[in-house]
């Protein structure tokens, strides 16, 4: 009777157990198979703003459609956080400094991106003041890139007696650095063979005077190139050949009106596309097997902006070649460090990581056997995927 007894007492504290598992059990989230949460997806659009030197403007003002301003650091860079995709119109101005004003395009897309504007500020044009027979005569220095000072191109402006129909106006001069300086139509373009050397820009404060007598435009360049250099002028927004004479390592160019004015080198533009992959720290948030919630915030990471330029101007026509892939793609580089925002919570069972690439495009200019290189960093794409133990989910 009490074997009996011990024997019933033992069912019924299996079939208790039993129970109590099976209903914690039931209680009990599936671990295996928690959804992951979705991260929102962050664009912004960053840059640095630096003058021809290469060296970054402190204070600049960059806006966004007219309607958002900022000012750059220390070292030229801005950022524009919270962008939306589509188009947008970017402008940078600084005192003493030609503004630029670019759109740009942000895509709708799963990924977040970071996408890369540039502006580099040429200083304002000097003016010549003509004496009471209207004869007037003005140099100005092109800028170079800092520590390429090889490169630098003298120009004379001499306006003869009586060739303003004006004698009370003014005549302004303004280097010209890239064919954008002179029109923003890339359709300007010489030909695929010839590159923007120098230029200049002839401009009256009396828009409707004109010439009578022609002026002269004189360039101060390395003899070893006067062959190879062709002399353009701007009208109706095609370059169309000027009269030019050389004599002794310089060139003179015949101006005829208040336009754009141009030296183009025959040279070749080539470049090359490439992917590099960014660092994030961390770069894994794992809750997969936790005790808890885990709240992520933002992953740290660093991007460039700006162009290395490999190449140094030993002569003065690799000096002038840096000169053109500086205009092409700019004069140096920044790091910057950010951080990535995620904002999201990590259930017990789930996982994420991030991950990155920057765009970059190496260009080499080329002239009578001589190279210059040089990579400029371009767009950035990031990705977060989350995960749980069983599949992948909610990535972008």
């Amino acid at each position: 009777m009490e074997k009996f007894v011990k024997k019933g007492a033992f069912m019924l504290l299996v079939a208790f157990l039993a129970v109590g598992m099976a209903n914690c059990k039931d209680d009990d989230p599936d671990y295996e198979n928690v959804t992951p949460p979705e991260v929102p997806v962050t664009n912004s659009i960053s840059g640095v703003i630096t003058g021809v030197s290469g060296e970054g403007i402190n204070g600049a003002t960059v806006t966004m459609d007219g309607t958002t301003t900022l000012k750059t650091s220390a070292d030229g860079t801005y950022a524009f956080e919270n962008v939306k995709a589509g188009s947008h119109t970017l402008k940078a101005e600084a005192n003493g400094k030609i503004a630029k004003e670019e759109s740009v395009s942000v895509e709708n897309s799963e990924k977040g991106s970071i996408v890369l504007w540039n502006a580099t500020l040429a200083n304002e044009g000097i003016t010549i003041t003509t004496n009471e027979d209207g004869v007037g005569e003005a140099k100005v220095e092109t800028e170079t890139v800092k520590g390429n000072e090889k490169a630098k191109i003298e120009i004379t402006v001499t306006v003869p007696e009586n060739a303003v129909s004006d004698k009370t106006a003014t005549i302004t001069i303004t280097p010209i650095y890239s064919i954008n300086d002179a029109a923003k139509s890339r359709s300007t373009r010489a030909s695929e063979e010839s590159v923007l050397l120098v230029g200049t820009n002839l401009k009256c404060s009396n828009a409707s005077a004109t010439l009578s007598t022609p002026m002269t435009l004189t360039y101060n360049v390395d003899a070893e190139i006067t062959g190879s250099v062709s002399a353009k002028k701007l009208v109706n927004g095609l370059w169309v050949n000027a009269p030019f004479e050389v004599n002794e390592g310089t060139i003179s160019v015949t101006a005829d009106s208040f336009t754009s004015y141009s030296l183009f080198l025959n040279a070749s533009i080539t470049t090359k596309t490439s992917s590099e992959v960014l660092t994030f720290n961390p770069n894994t948030f794992d809750n997969l097997y936790g005790s808890g919630d885990m709240a992520v915030g933002t992953s740290s990471y660093q991007y460039k902006v700006g162009t290395e330029i490999t190449s140094s101007g030993t002569t003065k026509l690799t000096a002038y070649l840096i000169e053109i892939l500086a205009r092409l793609a700019g004069a140096s580089v920044t790091t910057i460090e950010k951080n990535y925002p995620i904002n999201v919570t990590l259930s017990v069972g789930t996982a994420l990581s991030i991950s990155g690439t920057q765009s970059a495009t190496t260009y080499t200019v080329s002239a009578l056997k001589r190279s210059v290189s040089g990579k400029k960093y371009g767009n950035i794409s990031v990705t977060t995927r989350a995960y749980n133990r069983q599949h992948t989910g909610g990535s972008n």
